[in-house]
């Protein structure tokens, strides 16, 4: 029997989102704090959106070029993992944790000396922007690396996606959303039934 494949839903904004992700059996939950990001969570919606939640749901954090260390060490306080994913250089992401989000156009020699407990393969296109990643160079990566699938996946391509990639876990965002940063219940549902059926 496969192990189960690990479920992040991701761009959370709202508390109702965060409980129906919990709901139907997500296993991360994604908050961008990001100021660019139309799914940016500000500093002070963080606790609210965070606080109460079961002990084997994990909540992350996604940063971007982020080098103000006292920021970084109030996050980490209040997040179980970091989940880097601007152009931070992969080889100085280590240790349990941490996250790193990668595309294609990285080299599988540099990503295999990353020491982040988790690549992210994301789509060129960057977080959020609901296009495919390259899944040829995530199923490369899945057979080195503990990986994580993201980019374009929807509840109609996921079981596909995990059937040639076989990665440890999928991350959904735009995939499972009204508006961006507004989730659909059912498409959350949907996606994670997906997954698990």
């Amino acid at each position: 029997m496969r192990t189960p494949v690990q479920i992040k839903i991701c761009g959370l904004t709202r508390r109702e989102d965060v409980e129906n992700a919990i709901k139907y059996g997500a296993n991360y939950l994604g908050f961008v704090l990001v100021p660019s990001s139309p799914r940016f969570v500000p500093r002070v919606c963080r606790r609210e959106l965070i606080s109460g939640l079961p002990e084997k749901v994990k909540t992350v954090a996604v940063v971007a070029d982020l080098n103000d260390e006292a920021e970084l060490a109030e996050i980490r306080e209040l997040f179980d993992i970091i989940q880097f994913h601007g152009q931070e250089n992969p080889e100085h992401i280590s240790g349990p944790g941490e996250w790193k989000a990668v595309t294609a156009k990285l080299n599988i020699d540099v990503l295999e000396h990353c020491r982040a407990d988790c690549l992210v393969i994301d789509s060129d296109r960057g977080g959020g922007s609901g296009h495919c990643c390259d899944w040829d160079f995530a199923a490369r990566m899945a057979e080195k690396r503990k990986i994580i699938l993201a980019g374009g996946l929807t509840p109609e391509n996921v079981s596909g996606a995990i059937e040639k990639v076989h990665p440890w876990g999928v991350d959904v965002s735009s995939g499972v959303e009204i508006s961006p940063g507004i989730k659909s219940e059912e498409k959350i549902r949907k996606f994670i039934s997906e997954i698990k059926k």
